[in-house]
């Protein structure tokens, strides 16, 4: 049974309420019992606020920013002006801090902050940062990724900038094919992305921004801080933004407005609580991924490749008020640790994550062959009627992490712990008539939309999800005063996929499948300023549940399962790295190798004669190549930074595909087996330099990659291309209650060239060809593509209070 709002809603109100018992309980029973262990002279003192923080806190070494007008003052800890930040798990970490982020535009998501790390490819088609992009690692996409806020699970990349404002985050890690036992990821072949937010502050105060800058962009950011209140122990902030934008390529504009809230709670004995909440409201314009015959003739001044600000009656899809993304999103999680009596501590992390609204385009819909009406009660229609298609998306996502750890020496650590996740993404797809003018009506209004026998049509309305048990272990030893550390450990996943189409006759499809994840990690630390490690584990990716979905036999006139029905993608990594720090010089060195097996591909293929989107199976692939960064401390207040990584990621397998053979359509395979992975560069290139002396600042960063295929038969490559930016600011002094003005001023794309970064939607071949049993493949479409934006720039003014 789904559960209903209702029930969604009841289900994080218990949540948050027994959180925050159960934490007061534990604390309580922790001075109670330290109490009786002392006798009287047991007394408990309240110790000074830094001595508040928590282990994991105190652990981390440096000092992190409470706020965005603050530095992170722990400069041994990060180099290259917080480009890099000195890493000690056993895994390879890239990890970019607050001192680089409070240099970047406030309009930066996630992915544009991570873009010069080596292990990543960015590409986005918005100056605003509102429409979001995508990423790719190692041969493998976003979408192999786990995508986490505060170390709980979020939206894909494309939806990063609805998760928390860039003032409000204090550091963006990405584990490139490494996830820790005790993360909430069910994809990670490709690693995680975890980005952690600001700890409120102790004082009473804020800050506020404004920006300006090109595509008639402007933003608005304001934060107050509660500081301390009074002698509960918590303390907190509230801030909200708000900006728009036009497109930066045709008519268009797009809206967003923000709001995030922190609060945290200290308990004396290390216990705390952490609660962060967000809600997102935005709309879009969708844009146009050109394919490479439509990015030339743009480029070389042939077309015009974008919408059209007037309205066509009989080119409805070509206008631009008929095609948007109306979407909303709450987000809310509440990470609890709590210290216990005799070496016993206990996590828990429970969030809610609800994504809803509708995405429509213009269409002419063909009445001639499908029987509609105007409303439940009105007239036939008839011919190519101008419409809009709507989808209406209701994705609930709910789950919690609790682990419970004891340290059996002062060698060992071991925890046990459990994962329960669950999302269900409802989707009905809704037809209107436009209006005269090219207006667009509400979706859900029955008097513009269309009927068929009395009720409303809907050619799809169904919905698809997952339930996911996870059981997992760990143990962590430390020896030799802390230079070796072993962390070892091993997940079960449990997980149940179902999708339903509510169409007549539609059988519910559904799928269990346990998915075993061992992991090992290795760290020695030679010296003080050299390290060694070694990680080896097991990754999977659970395909889309929409996969399932049931196809209509028009020969038997009943739905019938999808026989292409994919696999988890599962993969075997090993890494072996080298780092080495001192007060001049950071460099880390990750060596890779990947064996996927059942590599996931969203293609088309033909069940019965009948072409079906759906995710297949690729068969394997290998990937393997090293990452390399180096940057240094501040000398005469410049960082340089520089990276590059080497890929060698290969196809071990022909891709199944269809073809015809004496005019029938025959299962064959397409010739693969040793062709390049699609999106896997050769090389990846950075480098980058920053300059603060107090007041005046700045970094320039230029990334390279090189050339990459965008089929899977490698028929058709995307050229290498560059990306470069440039940030200028100076700190004024403050005057009054104002503290900390800041001006910089943001550069994007300074050539202004027109270049493809990424492939919006990859095909099996782009010329017809031959399949491996001699049938005649036809070609499956052009690939599209992701446009860098041109010259922009943002000017921005921020001050504290």
């Amino acid at each position: 049974m789904v559960p209903t709002k209702t029930q969604h809603g009841r289900f994080v109100a218990a949540i948050l309420s027994s959180t925050f018992l159960f934490c007061d309980y534990a604390y309580a029973a922790t001075h109670k019992t330290a109490a009786r262990q002392g006798g009287a002279s047991a007394k408990l003192h309240k110790p000074a606020r830094a001595a508040v923080r928590p282990a994991a806190h105190r652990a981390t070494g440096p000092v992190q920013s409470h706020g965005a007008e603050e530095l992170d003052v722990a400069v041994n800890r990060a180099g290259g002006g917080g480009m890099m930040r000195h890493e000690t798990a056993p895994h390879a970490v890239q990890t970019v801090t607050k001192r680089f982020i409070a240099m970047q535009s406030p309009t930066s998501t996630a992915l544009d902050l991570v873009k010069n790390l080596p292990s990543v490819s960015v590409s986005t088609n918005d100056s605003s940062g509102i429409l979001g992009g995508t990423l790719n690692i190692r041969s493998l996409t976003d979408s192999d990724m786990g995508i986490l806020l505060n170390g709980v699970p979020v939206a894909t990349a494309y939806y990063l900038n609805q998760n928390v404002d860039s003032e409000n985050l204090d550091h963006v890690s990405v584990t490139p094919g490494s996830a820790a036992i005790n993360l909430p990821v069910t994809t990670a072949a490709a690693g995680v992305m975890d980005a952690g937010t600001i700890t409120p502050d102790h004082k009473f105060g804020g800050m506020t921004d404004f920006s300006y800058g090109t595509n008639n962009m402007s933003r608005e950011f304001l934060r107050v801080n509660s500081g301390d209140i009074g002698n509960t122990g918590l303390r907190g902030y509230l801030s909200f933004s708000h900006e728009h934008a036009r497109n930066w390529m045709g008519p268009g504009v797009n809206e967003r407005r923000h709001l995030d809230f922190g609060a945290r709670k200290d308990f004396d004995n290390g216990s705390f609580i952490n609660l962060f909440a967000s809600w997102n409201h935005q709309f879009t314009s969708i844009p146009l991924y050109p394919t490479a015959q439509q990015f030339l003739d743009k480029k070389h001044g042939n077309g015009s490749f974008s919408y059209s600000a007037q309205y066509n009656p009989q080119a409805p899809s070509q206008y631009v008020g008929l095609v948007g993304n109306m979407w909303d999103q709450f987000f809310i999680t509440a990470p609890v640790h709590v210290v216990l009596p005799s070496r016993f501590s206990f996590d828990f992390k429970p969030y809610y994550v609800y994504n809803g609204g509708y995405s429509y385009n213009g269409s002419l819909f063909d009445a001639n062959s499908t029987a509609v009406t105007l409303g439940p009660n009105g007239g036939a229609l008839s011919g190519q009627v101008p419409t809009t298609s709507t989808y209406s998306i209701y994705r609930p996502h709910a789950g919690a992490i609790a682990q419970l750890s004891y340290q059996i020496n002062r060698h060992n650590t071991v925890s046990l712990g459990y994962w329960f996740d669950y999302q269900d993404n409802q989707v009905n797809n809704l037809y209107s008539v436009v209006g005269p003018e090219g207006q667009k009506n509400y979706p859900y209004d029955a008097s513009h939309g269309l009927f068929q026998n009395g009720a409303r049509y809907m050619p799809y309305q169904g919905d698809s999800g997952w339930y996911n048990h996870s059981l997992f272990v760990r143990n962590v030893s430390r020896y030799f005063d802390n230079r070796l550390q072993v962390d070892a450990g091993f997940k079960v996943s449990m997980i149940n996929r179902y999708s339903r189409n509510y169409a007549n006759g539609a059988p519910q499809m559904q799928e269990n499948t346990v998915v075993p994840l061992p992991q090992l990690g290795i760290g020695y630390k030679i010296d003080d300023n050299n390290q060694i490690y070694i990680n080896a584990e097991g990754d999977y990716r659970m395909p889309d549940p929409g996969a399932l979905s049931s196809v209509y036999d028009a020969q038997t006139g009943r739905y019938v399962g999808n026989p292409y029905n994919a696999k988890p993608q599962y993969a075997i990594k090993e890494e072996l790295g080298w780092r080495f720090n001192n007060k001049y010089l950071m460099v880390d060195l990750s060596l890779f190798n990947y064996s996927i097996t059942n590599r996931l591909v969203d293609t088309s293929v033909y069940v019965n004669n009948q072409a079906v989107s759906t995710t297949i199976n690729a068969g394997n692939q290998t990937a393997r190549g090293f990452d390399a960064m180096i940057a240094a401390h501040p000398i005469l207040h410049f960082s340089p930074y520089a990276s590059i990584e080497y890929l060698n990621a290969s196809m071990d397998s022909n891709m199944p595909t269809t073809g015809t053979l004496n005019g029938t359509t025959v299962a064959d395979l397409l010739q693969t087996k040793g062709k390049r992975a699609v999106m896997s560069p050769h090389v990846l290139a950075n480098i980058g330099m920053t300059y603060d002396d107090g007041k005046l600042f700045g970094s320039f960063a230029v990334h390279y990659t090189s050339a990459q295929y965008t089929t899977f038969l490698n028929d058709e490559k995307m050229p290498g291309y560059f990306t470069d930016s440039i940030a200028v600011g100076y700190r004024f002094p403050g005057f009054g209650f104002v503290k900390n003005p800041i001006f910089r001023l943001n550069f994007n794309n300074i050539t202004g060239s027109l270049v493809r970064t990424g492939a919006y939607g990859l095909t099996n071949n782009a010329h017809a060809t031959t399949g491996v049993y001699g049938s005649a493949v036809s070609a499956s479409g052009a690939p599209s593509y992701y446009l860098y934006p041109r010259f922009n720039m943002t000017g921005t003014l921020s001050v504290s209070f």
